[in-house]
């Protein structure tokens, strides 16, 4: 039991270097090889990375709609739509101070409507 470890000679030795050297490489390989599998498997980030390139595209485009629309109305349609919405702010305004300063009616308008929904939902469970 008093042998000595086996100690390779130099082509042993040549031959084992140049097969770990072998299996480094290959882990190399095999390591980069995940890593692009990885990357392909990655749905969430490529869809992500798609999403945001077609945003654009829409934002883009939309842009240049808007420009072409502009610059083929008529001036006078413009300032016509221009004092529509002023006067339906107005209008949204006014209303707005009505049903704060005079609520009543209104209360009364949505106890109407919610009645009327109770009721139309009884007679169709009726029918069913």
């Amino acid at each position: 039991m008093n042998e000595k470890p086996h100690e390779p000679d130099r082509a042993e030795a040549d031959t084992v270097a140049g097969a770990r050297h072998r299996v480094e490489e290959a882990r190399e390989r095999l390591g980069d090889t995940v890593g692009q599998l990885a990357e392909k498997a990655d749905v969430k980030s490529r869809t992500q990375e798609k999403a945001a390139e077609v945003r654009g595209q829409v934002v883009v485009a939309g842009r240049q709609i808007r420009d072409q629309v502009r610059e083929h109305t008529p001036d006078r349609v413009r300032d016509a739509a221009a004092k529509a919405a002023v006067a339906g702010k107005d209008v949204a305004t006014k209303a707005a101070g009505t049903g704060r300063s005079h609520p009543r009616p209104l209360l009364v308008a949505g106890g109407v409507a919610g009645a009327a929904f109770l009721v139309m939902r009884a007679r169709r469970r009726r029918k069913s």
